[in-house]
């Protein structure tokens, strides 16, 4: 007799497990960074209570405290299914370690390659760093949004314009896998292969897709891949991931008698936040239970032998979720001709539930500022993506209204926003 397949747990058990969501709010900015679920709060108060020391000691505290940051950065490596390929650096902010990565590269000029290409339709962490390798003598090219005439505000990042930027002089290209503000998946494997047929590596910003999807960097052939791990339902923290082959262009900041070798710690300055690590390693608690797994004891939850398939089936269980609260979004926005959806205006697989729009005549500032009033959490600006809002044609400071999903989303808060936005446009 065939023993029963996993079991899915329902939107109602989801959403169960976030403290947060037992307020009235409409939780609508999920984008700007996701609520925890209770078992990574647990995982990092108890790791505060029982572990809080320094490593490289003998005694069980130190040795526990050393195997939970080893555990955070071996779950982000099974995350990003990185396997044998390379490393991951922990830090404070995607922006952070953008700055640092830019400043390691600074550090190890090649005159026969001295050109970034950049992507300005991105969020500012992974642009701004960049930028100011000019002052160094680094030739920078801006790779622009498009948009399609035919689709109104429809822009999109198309891997076929990054081509005529490329060059054998070409070291580093730099791009989102999704824009915070577009919220279309950018094919990142195909920029990867455009980038490799002319000797350059990528940094691919996967701050707005992780939260979403489980990415494959083996897949996409990335060089570096960075996301914030606060909008994955962990800590206030990031990760960045290099392979072996990028790291050893490089050489970390951190102190003089570090070994160049010994990688991530040499690019982990002063060393990782311990209760980050804890609360990263809770996560996989949450992972077991989206894929309708049995939980690890919660005091071996850092230890549990885990396994990328749960991963994928977690991921997947949240992209059907997400699907359907964005299409019905999209449909509503769609219908109202009053509405311009910037961005892709589809809900499918090929974008994220993170929806933009403006109303003309109305300011964002004003619509986003009373739905908070009411209970919804939406927000209004550029979101750290200023240059694209102005290619756009957009005052940057009003922006656009951003509605960002996930999968512990409810219909019935998508329902609450459209029944607000009909009675406001009225």
């Amino acid at each position: 007799m065939n023993s029963p397949g996993p079991r899915t747990p329902s939107l109602e058990q989801i959403r169960a497990q976030f403290p947060a969501l037992s307020r009235p709010t409409a939780f609508l900015d999920n984008a700007g960074g996701s609520h925890l679920p209770r078992c990574v709060l647990d995982a990092m108060t108890r790791y505060m209570a029982e572990n809080y020391v320094q490593l490289g000691g003998d005694y069980p505290e130190s040795l526990a405290a050393a195997e939970n940051v080893a555990g955070a950065h071996d779950l982000v490596k099974l995350l990003l299914n990185a396997g044998g390929t390379g490393e991951v650096v922990l830090a404070q902010s995607t922006t952070a370690l953008c700055h640092l990565l830019a400043s390691c590269y600074a550090q190890a000029p090649r005159p026969d390659r001295n050109e970034i290409v950049v992507c300005t339709a991105g969020h500012e962490a992974n642009i701004g760093a960049w930028m100011k390798l000019a002052e160094r003598g680094w030739v920078v090219r801006e790779w622009r949004a498009e948009r399609n005439p035919d689709q109104g505000h429809a822009w999109r990042i198309l891997p076929r314009s990054l081509r005529p930027l490329l060059s054998e002089r070409t070291r580093l290209v730099k791009f989102p896998h999704v824009s915070n503000i577009l919220g279309e998946v950018v094919d990142a494997a195909e920029v990867a292969a455009l980038a490799h047929s002319v000797g350059a590596k990528v940094v691919c910003d996967g701050v707005a897709y992780v939260p979403h999807r489980a990415p494959d960097v083996q897949r996409l052939g990335v060089d570096w891949y960075v996301y914030s791990t606060y909008k994955v339902y962990g800590p206030h923290g990031a990760a960045l991931f290099g392979t072996h082959r990028a790291f050893a262009e490089l050489e970390g900041p951190n102190h003089y008698f570090i070994p160049r070798e010994r990688v991530p710690y040499k690019f982990e300055l002063g060393g990782v936040n311990h209760e980050s690590c804890a609360a990263i390693n809770g996560l996989w608690e949450y992972l077991c239970f989206l894929a309708g797994e049995a939980s690890p004891p919660a005091r071996d939850a850092g230890t549990h032998t885990r396994d990328r398939a749960v991963v994928e089936r977690a991921f997947g269980v949240m992209e059907k979720l997400e699907l359907a609260t964005q299409s019905r979004l999209l449909d509503w926005l769609r219908s109202r001709r009053d509405i311009e959806i910037i961005g892709p205006t589809h809900a499918d697989s090929s974008r994220v539930p993170t929806i933009s729009f403006v109303v003309p005549g109305r300011s964002s500032r004003e619509l986003a500022t009373r739905a908070n009033r009411d209970g919804l959490a939406i927000r209004y600006g550029h979101f750290y993506s200023k240059r694209l809002v102005e290619s756009i044609g957009l005052e940057p400071d009003d922006g656009v209204v951003r509605v960002s999903m996930v999968h512990y989303t409810s219909p019935a808060e998508i329902e609450r926003l459209i029944a607000w936005l009909g009675r406001e446009l009225a």
